[in-house]
């Protein structure tokens, strides 16, 4: 097994949600890991610039964003994105304004909050983080699809009216809490993402190790030659897995690493 390129989720991963920091023995692993010459990514339904310092600080080599809508370079020069096509945009805004749903459009430079903000879960935690609030617009009059389509959406309604719509609606839905949903173009998700990367670089799916813990994560897992779940994953993503290390804050991503012998 010869890794050449490592991807990390963020939440839950990455990240303790409950901590709200990088654990100080995953930034350590990550800078001894690029000393040795192995490049790393994250993937995450977050926006590229909506990361924050603690996560930009990382300096990954590249990111996957927007449920692998985007991928950006560490100079966050867009290498490849994929859109929402302008008529399901206006049906998932269509459906958020009659179910008085939470909805969040991400675009290239910022995230349009259209409406019910209190439900987007996330949201008040992120904008009160080292992400800040400037990346984000209120935008009630919901009509920036109008000037530019977006890479992905954030909605937030009952999961399971959300899933009866889903199934007419040719778009990629991933749940990611129980009434939140990520949404991409259709047959987009981090796997799609991570396989436009590995051609990128002219890597094969074998050069590439993976840390998930969540739904969210599966199409990671599957499009990784090797797959390690955190200790706090759920069950699925520990059963696809190679290997499960430690949780997040009992040092699971360093823990993980010199599973690798990358570190």
């Amino acid at each position: 097994m010869h890794i050449q390129l490592v991807i990390f989720d963020v939440d839950g991963t990455l990240y303790d949600l409950n901590k709200h920091c990088i654990p100080a023995s995953t930034i350590h692993a990550i800078q001894q890991m690029k000393k040795k010459g192995t490049r790393f990514a994250i993937a995450t339904g977050r926006a590229h610039y909506g990361l924050g310092k603690a996560l930009n600080d990382l300096h990954a080599d590249y990111i996957i964003a927007d449920s692998g809508g985007v991928i950006v370079d560490q100079q966050q020069n867009i290498l490849y994105h994929q859109d929402i096509p302008y008529e399901q945009c206006c049906a998932l805004v269509q459906y958020a304004q009659e179910h008085e749903a939470g909805l969040l459009l991400k675009f290239p430079k910022h995230m349009y909050i259209y409406q019910h903000p209190e439900k987007i879960d996330w949201l008040i935690g992120q904008m009160n983080s080292d992400i800040g609030r400037e990346p984000f617009i209120f935008h009630p009059e919901q009509d920036r699809h109008f000037l530019e389509l977006p890479q992905c959406a954030s909605l937030h309604d009952d999961e399971d009216r959300v899933k009866e719509f889903a199934k007419h609606c040719p778009l990629s839905f991933r749940q990611f809490s129980k009434n939140g949903f990520d949404i991409a173009p259709n047959g987009v998700n981090k796997g799609t993402g991570i396989r436009k990367l590995l051609e990128i670089l002219h890597l094969h799916k074998e050069d590439c190790a993976c840390f998930g813990d969540n739904y969210n994560d599966i199409e990671m897992m599957e499009s990784c030659g090797y797959r390690i779940a955190m200790g706090n994953a759920i069950e699925p993503i520990k059963e696809m897995a190679d290997y499960v290390t430690a949780p997040i804050d009992e040092d699971g991503i360093q823990k993980g690493l010199a599973h690798l012998h990358l570190i």
